[in-house]
Parts: C-alpha cells; sequence; structure tokens
C-alpha cells in the first residue's frame, strides 16, 4: 500500500492529524541524517492514535514510533514504514502537589522548566537530555546518578489493540538505558513523584548540570547522543578514547575529539559513514579490550548495515 493510499485509508476512519509524505528525515532527527520517510503520522490526541493503531493491526501493517528524533540514525534511503510522532500532539503537563504528570510528547527541557517554574526539584540532573517524555521513559534515561525509574511513579500505555492501560512503578522492570515493556505499547504518560524546593536554587541545580554537559559533550554539531551503553563499571567513550579512535573520521562523520562515545555531523554526513564508524569501534574496542560494546543509539530504516 503506499503512502498516499494509506493515508487516505485512515483519513476515511477518522485520523485528524497532520501527515507527512516523504519528510527528509535529515531535517527532523537531532544527527541531521537520513533518507525520506514515507508517511510521518502526528496523531492530535488519543482518539487519532486508536485509528491508526486499530488500522495498522487490521491491515497487518508494521509502524514506528517516534519521539523527537534523538538517540536515532535513520538510513541513507529512508523508511518505508508508516512512522507515528507524538511530538505534536502529546504534550500537556499537569501538577498536583509533588507529583507531575506528563504526556509522553512533552520535551525533557520542556518538563525541566515546568519543574523549575513550579518549584518542583529532583529532575535537575537530567538537564540537557533531548528527547521527549515517552522516549525518556523507554530509555530509562539518566545522567549523573539519576535515572528516570528514580523519579516514576507510574505510567500510561497504549498497546497494540488500542486498550489504555496504567501501571504503577511496583509493577515496572527497569535496567540500564532500559524498562521492560513490549515494543509495541506506546508510552501515553509518565507520572513523576518529585520534591518541593526553592525555584531560584533548582534553576540554580539545573544550570551547573547543563554547564558541566557543556563542557564534556559535543553540543555544538549534530548527533544522537551517546552511541553505546556504557559497560558496568567503565565509560564506553573511554574505551574508545584508549583504542585511539577519538577524532577518527569517515566523510562527515567523525568520532567526537570531546567525548569519545559521541558521533558528530560535520555537515553532509551520510547514515552509512555512522554506521562504519560504529562497527570500527565495536571491532576494535573487543579486539583490544576484550569488551563487547552495546548500541545505545536506535537505526531505522532500510537497509540498517554499513555498505
Amino acid at each position: 500500500m503506499n503512502d498516499g493510499v494509506l493515508e487516505e485509508r485512515i483519513r476515511k476512519e477518522g485520523f485528524k492529524g497532520e501527515a507527512r509524505r516523504q519528510a527528509p528525515m535529515r531535517e527532523i532527527t537531532s544527527f541531521k541524517i537520513g533518507g525520506p520517510a514515507d508517511l510521518i503520522l502526528f496523531p492530535q490526541d488519543l482518539e487519532d492514535l486508536q485509528v491508526l493503531i486499530t488500522l495498522f493491526r487490521r491491515e497487518g501493517i508494521e509502524y514506528l514510533v517516534l519521539g523527537n528524533g534523538t538517540n536515532l540514525l535513520v538510513s541513507d534511503k529512508g523508511v518505508r514504514d508508516p512512522l507515528i510522532s507524538l511530538s505534536e500532539g502529546f504534550k500537556e503537563i499537569k501538577t498536583e502537589g509533588t507529583k507531575i504528570r506528563a504526556e509522553g510528547g512533552v520535551g525533557l527541557p520542556q518538563l525541566l522548566h515546568f519543574c523549575a517554574e513550579n518549584a518542583l526539584g529532583g529532575m535537575e540532573p537530567l538537564a540537557g537530555i533531548p528527547g521527549t517524555v515517552g522516549g525518556g521513559i523507554r530509555m530509562n534515561a539518566g545522567s549523573w546518578g539519576v535515572e528516570m525509574e528514580d523519579l516514576l511513579s507510574s505510567v500510561t500505555v497504549m498497546g497494540h489493540l488500542g486498550q489504555i492501560r496504567w501501571l504503577e512503578k511496583e509493577k515496572l522492570v527497569f535496567s540500564y538505558r532500559g524498562i521492560d515493556l513490549p515494543a509495541e505499547e506506546i508510552i501515553l504518560q509518565g507520572e513523576f513523584t518529585l520534591q518541593k524546593g526553592e525555584r531560584e536554587e533548582i534553576k540554580a541545580r539545573m544550570e551547573d548540570f547543563l554547564r558541566r554537559r557543556r563542557e564534556t559533550q559535543p553540543f555544538a554539531l549534530p548527533s544522537a547522543g551517546s552511541i553505546f551503553k556504557n559497560p558496568q563499571g567503565i565509560s564506553a567513550g573511554k574505551l574508545i578514547e584508549g583504542v585511539g579512535l577519538k577524532g577518527f573520521r569517515l566523510g562527515d562523520a567523525m568520532i567526537s575529539p570531546l567525548h569519545a562515545n559521541f558521533i558528530v555531523n560535520l555537515g553532509t554526513a551520510r547514515a552509512k559513514d555512522v554506521l562504519r564508524l560504529m562497527d570500527l569501534i565495536e571491532e576494535r574496542v573487543y579486539q583490544e579490550r576484550g569488551v563487547k560494546l552495546e548500541r545505545e543509539v536506535v537505526i531505522i530504516g532500510e537497509p540498517n548495515v554499513a555498505e
């Protein structure tokens, strides 16, 4: 089913949100890399999302869910499966005492700003992490010893049948940069339990963590954040630096001279060059340090291998 026919079917089912055909993923992802996506859909609300999930299941159509396009490497040849983005619909934040409920499409920087303005502390170490609430929960995002699991009290998800369920933290199993939820379940909302504090003190802590991040990570160039997960007890960046790859470059894709666990786009980097760098890193670190690195960046599109 081509993208035009599929969009027409979706509209007939009652979908109200925006649809973009042949959308250049380099304009959507933080890496600024990737060919066109055949169709990206931006549901306005729960009803829109249920329309999509129900239709795709009925027709046997594979789909992918996006946040803000951070932590993502898209193939140079683009993506054929339809993409669903919550970034233009699910953006409500509510507070009740020391609890905050944020929908999956809320940007993490926006959430931290909301916390500071409402004098709620606890999230300050996450300052500077891009992406959305849904993506942050899915990846159990963390920094400076604080992870999403430390702050979450519950999540609301939509299953592959369009059904909605609420899960308390006690029913969730977290891991390093992950959560044990089926891939087809979409995170609609996270509830966070924070602590009351002083607005200016919270803002000052956020600024301090943001300053430290800017001093140690390549904020000035497009990237997808950390490329590899840190093996237990050791930094992936230190391992990569230790095998002499810091600053190594293929085309416009370069292992950052500032932090070796970042690959940056110097301007016109291609996905295949990033993949080659990743393969090189994995091979060199395993050969010289005996450590198998696990990828943190999510790779989508076709083909998903270095050419």
